[in-house]
């Protein structure tokens, strides 16, 4: 596998852990799994960043 395909492949893992604990957070009234979900949106978000 070349780095862009492992970047593609990590930043989609990434999003859907992020979401599921954005959505885990909100539902249970909680703020840190919103917090590091955020945070992991972030790190996707530079991966892709880093692919260029």
């Amino acid at each position: 596998m070349d780095k862009k395909t492992v970047l593609n492949i990590a930043s989609v893992a990434l999003v859907i852990l992020g979401l599921a604990m954005i959505v885990i957070g909100v539902v249970a009234k909680i703020l840190p799994p919103p917090i590091t979900g955020a945070g992991f949106l972030v790190i996707a978000w530079v991966f892709q960043k880093l692919k260029t």
